[in-house]
């Protein structure tokens, strides 16, 4: 469905210390599971800040509609991001649901997707053990039990043989695959068929 839009599935083991909060993500859209590194961390700004911006920009121009936003931010990591990767975000960042209608003036059903507004602070894990669906898999391929994570771009990862990493990828290794499995459609379509990997990661 059309608000399912995140990479994680809900099995998780994350310790709250290992949690890195104070950082909102850099674009409107942004998928829970993501890997990320930060894109602005000048901390003489206020904590909280406010402006007329993005998707919260005033159409007509004649009116001063500001909201607050968290100038601190992380954004998309990659394979060039060698000891620049700080963790995942463990919430999906959105601005509409799945019918168009802005979650600025829902807020319960913001919690019921389980994200956050654009400009809002993000919670980044930066260790613990969660499973990623196909849509976190770099190709939708599954990795192998033991084999190194290696995160590549769109802040998704892969699969690689720990005896096979070049130096490149040993840079940009995130953790362990533990698990995998593949999930099945039954009655109604699994927004998440495919395979799916139980990752160990600390970054």
């Amino acid at each position: 469905m059309a608000q399912q839009i995140t990479r994680l599935l809900p099995y998780r083991s994350i310790n709250e210390t290992d949690v890195i909060n104070g950082y909102s993500f850099d674009s409107n859209s942004g998928e829970a599971g993501t890997f990320v590194k930060v894109s602005a961390g000048n901390l003489t700004l206020d904590p909280v800040e406010y402006g007329n911006f993005g998707p919260f920009a005033n159409a007509l121009g004649n009116a001063k509609s500001q909201y607050p936003f968290v100038p601190q931010k992380v954004t998309t990591a990659g394979t060039g991001d060698a000891g620049l990767i700080i963790g995942m975000i463990l919430r999906d960042v959105r601005e509409v649901d799945e019918n168009g209608e802005k979650l600025l003036y829902y807020p319960q059903k913001k919690q019921d997707l389980q994200c956050v507004l654009s400009g809002e602070a993000v919670p980044v894990a930066s260790r613990g053990v969660v499973e990623i669906n196909v849509r976190g898999l770099a190709g939708g391929v599954c990795p192998s039990v033991g084999q190194a994570a290696v995160v590549t771009a769109d802040g998704k990862v892969t699969g690689v043989a720990f005896g096979s990493l070049t130096t490149a990828q040993s840079a940009v290794r995130v953790g362990t695959f533990i698990g995998t499995g593949l999930r099945e459609s039954q009655q109604h379509t699994d927004f998440a068929a495919g395979p799916y990997a139980r990752l160990k990661f600390s970054v």
